[in-house]
């Protein structure tokens, strides 16, 4: 099993700049997930003006971070029809140092009960990913499968996220195999600092017991948030630093940690 992210998402205009890339420098297979929609990021609002800063600061200071977009709500049903809404094409249209895209991975959030997606989607979604040339995440569980096995036909290129806890932050008793035998699997639901050890246990074993290639990331919010349900750093060198000596300790190969 070869670890490739360990995602915090939640970054937004209450975290640090400086503080969060000092963090992502420290653990390189860190990546940061930004939740954006029409309400969370409206034109003019102050988390697409953290965007800006975040990508300034860091072309600025000649760094690179791994980061991706978590697309929500009506954002997402339009994506699905083939529009990109200026707001979000602005945020796909901030280079880092390389010149390549700063948000490298585009997670849809779709079919979660609040999302009303279209089941004859894919043929859009293959065009609109030609059009902006990203790799998607899928956010997957048991609402939307077939939709996603069926996406996964017509040659949508994605990695698979799954939760069953439909987006609640609750982790199961045991983690699902693999979808796919060739696509990067990534977890989600309830991994916290003090349980992602015991996570990735259950995430190693339902690999193990797979035809998958191994490849495989985590992701956590709700387990990362503070009183106020911002992201804490704290938290989250907490949980980089258990699951890279989970990793370590269990002698896999993972880049970087």
């Amino acid at each position: 099993m070869i670890l490739n992210f360990v995602t915090c998402s939640g970054t937004n205009e209450f975290t640090d700049i400086k503080e969060l890339v000092e963090l992502m420098h420290e653990f390189p297979l860190g990546e940061i997930a930004v939740q954006v929609s029409e309400k969370q990021s409206p034109k003019g609002g102050a988390r697409l003006e953290w965007v800006r800063e975040l990508s300034a600061y860091l072309n600025e200071n000649k760094i690179t971070i791994c980061a991706a977009l978590h697309v929500n709500r009506t954002w997402v049903e339009e994506l699905c029809r083939g529009i990109v809404v200026p707001e979000l094409q602005d945020m796909l249209e901030l280079r880092d140092i390389y010149d390549l895209p700063l948000f490298k991975r585009i997670q849809l959030n779709f079919k979660l009960g609040r999302d009303a997606v279209r089941e004859d989607c894919d043929d859009t979604l293959v065009a609109l990913q030609h059009h902006i040339k990203r790799r998607f995440i899928l956010s997957c569980n048991e609402s939307n499968e077939r939709l996603v096995r069926q996406l996964y036909l017509k040659g949508l290129r994605f990695d698979c996220l799954f939760d069953s806890s439909f987006g609640a932050g609750i982790a199961p008793d045991s983690r699902k195999e693999p979808l796919f035998t060739d696509i990067l699997q990534g977890y989600a639901g309830g991994i916290t600092p003090d349980n992602v050890c015991a996570e990735l246990d259950k995430i190693a074993k339902a690999v193990e017991n797979s035809a998958s290639i191994g490849n495989v990331y985590i992701d956590a919010q709700k387990g990362l948030e503070d009183e106020q349900t911002h992201l804490s750093l704290d938290k989250c060198h907490r949980y980089l630093s258990n699951a890279a000596e989970w990793y370590h300790n269990h002698r896999w190969h993972a880049a970087g940690f």
